[in-house]
């Protein structure tokens, strides 16, 4: 990351060449929460960020976060970014703090409650950097060198999140965190997944599992760990663990890719009441009342093509709403056939589409292989008049609303097709 180490030699100088005044359109754009981000694509591309995990929270969400504290950030708390990057959810806590007339003062004062931990030594140097900045921009007077300002930050350090002892986090009374988004192998006890999975719900578990109890928690999350299919015995897990609730959001910004969600609630080691993780289901009947529903069973990249000779679908040859009869396809598959008719729907799919669960029907008298991009929707009727009211039911806006509520991640799953209210 010594890419971004420029921009610290800029901060460096501004506040160096601070006097008797200060320009306050300058300072307010090197502690804009917003800028990050932004000068971070600027060295780094969008893979390297992915790797790294890196995405700097903006300042609507950063302040959506610390608003959902319940209990007041003040001089007697300790407030925690175990991830902290180049510290912007630590700026919008401080601005819960008062200042004082002296920055040294202001700086002992905040460096009481303020915490936080990044690999990245050049991102900690750039969090007390922005930090001083941002107590100056408030009318504080600059008393002391950066080295003095320094030292009032002893617990905003270069350190790993996932090495800290419970010990060193007894006191901690707000816990704020927006953990990356990458994948990590799963720690090897204590765990829900085995193999790759995502980093944020390993940070989120870790935390969980260490601070206080009582201690409050905000945390930003990727939607996948809210409705994915694979994190339900993560979901358990937290609500076993914290009482509280959560906000969907949305799209991380404007140029990420992500959905997230935020989580807010007070940690409490064996919690009676559970999270309501998904929106109520409205109606009475559902589709699961009237069809079977699974994923494709042909895996097309590992299958051997033996068996027999079977017509064959998968996305590129479904076109939306249609109704099939002929194939054009066909492929030798000794795995399991689907005898039509039944409803297929495309897999990929997400919230800016036009229609979430984008489907066809197949209609026919042979068995049919199905590519596992898919999703089958067979009627338990086995009438093709329930395959043409399904396809309508589809297209509706309630649909397209309750997938939205449901699933933000770019994968349906079967949990959630199963709980569309129809008819």
């Amino acid at each position: 990351m010594n890419q971004f180490k420029p921009h610290n030699i800029i901060l460096i100088r501004f506040y160096e060449s601070i006097i008797d005044s200060i320009d306050h359109e300058k300072i307010k754009s090197l502690i804009d929460l917003d800028h990050a981000d932004t000068l971070l694509r600027d060295i780094l591309s969008v893979e390297e960020m992915r790797t790294i995990g890196s995405f700097f929270t903006g300042q609507a969400l950063t302040t959506k976060a610390v608003d959902q504290f319940k209990t007041p950030i003040t001089e007697k708390s300790v407030v925690l970014d175990p991830t902290c990057g180049t510290g912007n959810l630590l700026i919008e806590s401080s601005r819960r703090l008062p200042i004082y007339p002296s920055l040294l003062e202001t700086l002992r004062s905040w460096g009481k409650v303020l915490r936080g931990y990044d690999i990245h030594e050049v991102f900690v140097e750039a969090t007390k950097l922005r930090l001083m900045l941002e107590a100056l921009s408030r009318g504080t007077i600059k008393d002391c060198s950066i080295n003095d300002a320094f030292q009032c930050f002893p617990n905003i350090k270069t350190a790993d999140a996932m090495c800290i002892e419970s010990h060193e986090l007894a006191n901690v009374t707000h816990a704020l965190m927006n953990p990356p988004f990458s994948s990590w192998d799963s720690p090897e006890e204590n765990y829900w997944n085995p193999g790759k999975t995502n980093a944020a719900g390993i940070v989120f578990d870790f935390y969980l599992r260490n601070l206080p109890n009582s201690c409050e928690v905000s945390a930003i999350l990727p939607d996948v760990l809210r409705s994915g299919s694979r994190y339900e015995k993560w979901r358990n897990f937290v609500s076993q663990k914290l009482g509280g609730s959560i906000i969907i959001i949305g799209r991380f910004n404007s140029k990420t890719n992500i959905d997230v969600f935020l989580i807010q609630g007070f940690v409490e080691k064996e919690n009676n009441k559970s999270i309501s993780w998904f929106p109520e289901k409205t109606g009475t009947s559902h589709l699961s009342d009237y069809f079977e529903v699974c994923i494709g069973p042909l895996v097309s990249y590992r299958d051997p093509q033996d068996g027999p000779l079977a017509p064959y679908v998968h996305s590129n040859n479904t076109p939306p709403w249609e109704t099939i009869s002929s194939f054009k396809e066909y492929r030798r598959f000794k795995g399991r056939l689907i005898l039509p008719p039944f409803v297929v729907v495309r897999r990929t799919s997400s919230p800016t589409n036009k229609f979430r669960a984008s489907g066809a029907i197949i209609d026919g008298t042979s068995p049919v292989a199905v590519e596992n991009h898919l999703v089958v929707i067979k009627p338990k009727s086995r009438e093709i008049s329930d395959c043409q009211r399904l396809l309508e039911q589809l297209k509706s806006q309630d649909t397209n609303d309750f997938i939205n509520r449901r699933i933000r991640c770019r994968h349906l799953t079967v949990g959630v097709i199963k709980d569309i209210s129809i008819w």
